[in-house]
């Protein structure tokens, strides 16, 4: 069974484990500097983070963005050594079961074997691909946009408030506006 144990500050138990598997997931261009990841941490009270455990200990982490009307997850990952044991897919189960309102997330293009893989993964846990053109701003605020799919647990929401979950990904999670929207 699979424990969610938040992490509300750099000093806590499993941050340090919980900082090695993302830098090492993802590339530089799809995640926060550690100062940011950090201030972020500290200072907002829709973005959550925590890491997966079990009878092994460290197994993973989800961090996360609890918004009016939908969740966020914005980073998810599982240790290597783990991954073809289910954890991913009941750690999803169980985030999602317990969610009372539409879960959002982005996916890479499925243009390597890797990134096919990741959408069917989410595809079995009842997610879909939005067919809406989306791009994931850059993170330092001056990278160039990223082409990625959004998907959700809830396609009918998610399609017909496709602006809105976009927009409030811009503002709340990338700090993004274009110059046409100041």
């Amino acid at each position: 069974m699979l424990n969610f144990v938040k992490i509300d500050n750099v000093s806590d138990a499993g941050y340090d484990a919980l900082l090695h598997l993302y830098t090492s997931s993802f590339p530089q261009n799809e995640r926060r500097s550690i100062p940011a990841l950090e201030k972020l941490l500290a200072n907002s009270n829709r973005f959550n983070m925590f890491i997966l455990t079990n009878e092994n200990g460290f197994v993973g982490f989800m961090n996360y963005w609890n918004f009016d009307h939908f969740f966020y997850i914005e980073h998810f990952a599982i240790l290597p050594q783990f991954r073809s044991h289910k954890y991913g897919s009941e750690a999803m189960k169980i985030f999602a079961s317990q969610a009372q309102k539409p879960i959002v997330l982005e996916v890479e293009m499925p243009r390597s074997t890797m990134a096919a893989h990741r959408i069917h993964f989410y595809e079995r846990l009842g997610f879909y691909v939005l067919s809406n053109a989306y791009q994931q701003p850059p993170y330092d605020g001056v990278s160039f946009m990223i082409p990625m799919l959004i998907m959700s647990n809830d396609y009918h929401y998610a399609n017909k408030h496709f602006q809105l979950i976009k927009n409030t990904l811009y503002k709340e999670v990338y700090a993004y506006a274009k110059e046409e929207d100041q």
